[in-house]
């Protein structure tokens, strides 16, 4: 009985303790160029871009509120192209930008009252300021006369590379913050930060500030890692093809897979990917090898409309000549490429779904060398 009333005891104070945790945000402003007009309120949460709210706007001004235990990145936006990011805290903010900000960045110096958007343009301050000093560096260790003293060259060498040391020790000393997570995804996201680098990252936010959310983003990502590149296991996944077929990856028609995972943007550069794929297409059908083309494209990716001053989405052309499975992940729609960065994955993968080999080189006569040399070990 008494250790039924300590639980008990327990869970009610926990229960308080989660309750006093969830604080109110209330963020106010004005938008100038702007008149009675719609603003959305989104949270990005490193998987989804989630709505939390919507308000007109009466001569530009509006207010949201709402609650949350941590801050987190919200987006604001006055339409599907316009769009700025923040970062709010559960306390009062107050934001002031003109429609003209809207540009898909940070909004820097416009919002008032939030202790993470303070930190986090103490950051980038910081990293402009280092960035600078790292360059003059590496031009002053170009000096003949530098060259010519050993002594000289040493001492700038030393602190050369205390600058390339900025980020980790500022990810270290704050890595309570939900803001260091953040930008430590950011950096794995684009291909900043590689894998090892982003796990022992991990072992320190988890101690700093474990339930933060991009700290728990970040944990799945691990895990997605591990499984792809530790213990070389290609996880399952299904989706339509473009050519609106149902794909199961684990329902394989070949021997092998080879996966070419890469992310679309510019016309140009993704007709470079297309060459690449029309060359892979020879070897797989002479390998008895399922190409399988996964196109990691985002909303944003617009291009122009001929003959108009307007934009259109990208999206990729249905071709007879291309003889294999394409897929197009929208805003990361497919689970398999969600916790993956955004750069090139080539992945063989044999009937049991093991990698038997992974790529990240876009240089086709590479990719086809090393395919070759690979396969004739089998």
């Amino acid at each position: 009985m008494k250790n039924l009333v300590i639980a008990s005891l327990f869970v009610i104070l926990n229960t308080i303790s989660v309750y006093s945790q969830t604080k109110q945000f209330i963020l106010t402003g004005t938008i100038e160029g702007i008149q009675d007009q719609s603003l959305f309120l989104y949270q990005e949460t490193g998987e989804d871009v989630i709505l939390i709210d919507s308000t007109i706007t009466e001569n530009g001004s509006f207010r949201f509120s709402g609650k949350s235990n941590q801050a987190f990145v919200a987006q604001l936006a006055l339409n599907k192209n316009q769009r700025a990011k923040i970062f709010i805290s559960p306390s009062e903010m107050n934001l002031r930008a003109h429609k003209n900000d809207f540009t898909s960045d940070f909004l820097l110096k416009k919002l008032s009252g939030s202790k993470a958007q303070d930190r986090y343009e103490n950051f980038q301050e910081l990293l402009e300021k280092n960035n600078q000093e790292k360059q003059k560096l590496s031009q002053d260790l170009k000096l003949p006369e530098v060259i010519a003293d050993a002594n000289t060259q040493k001492i700038l060498q030393a602190k050369y590379q205390k600058k390339e040391l900025f980020k980790k020790e500022y990810f270290h000393n704050y890595a309570s913050s939900p803001v260091v997570a953040y930008l430590i995804f950011q950096d794995y996201y684009s291909g900043d930060c590689k894998e090892q680098e982003l796990k022992t990252y991990l072992q320190t936010l988890k101690q700093a500030n474990p339930n933060g959310l991009y700290v728990q983003n970040l944990s799945k990502r691990v895990e997605t890692i591990d499984k792809i590149f530790t213990q070389k296991e290609f996880p399952r996944f299904s989706a339509t093809s473009i050519k609106g077929k149902f794909f199961d990856s684990n329902k394989r028609i070949a021997p092998y897979q080879l996966y070419y995972i890469w992310r679309a943007w510019t016309p140009d550069k993704n007709e470079a990917h297309y060459q690449t794929l029309d060359k892979l297409q020879a070897f797989c059908h002479e390998n008895n090898i399922e190409l399988v083309s996964v196109i990691r494209n985002s909303s944003f990716n617009k291009i122009p409309i001929e003959g108009k001053q307007k934009w259109k989405m990208w999206h990729p052309n249905i071709s007879s000549e291309h003889r294999y499975v394409e897929i197009e992940s929208v805003d990361n729609s497919v689970q398999l490429i969600q916790y993956l960065d955004r750069r090139l994955h080539v992945i063989l993968v044999n009937r049991k779904g093991e990698i038997l080999s992974h790529e990240n080189t876009a240089n086709a006569n590479q990719l086809l060398a090393d395919l070759t040399k690979h396969f004739s070990t089998l």
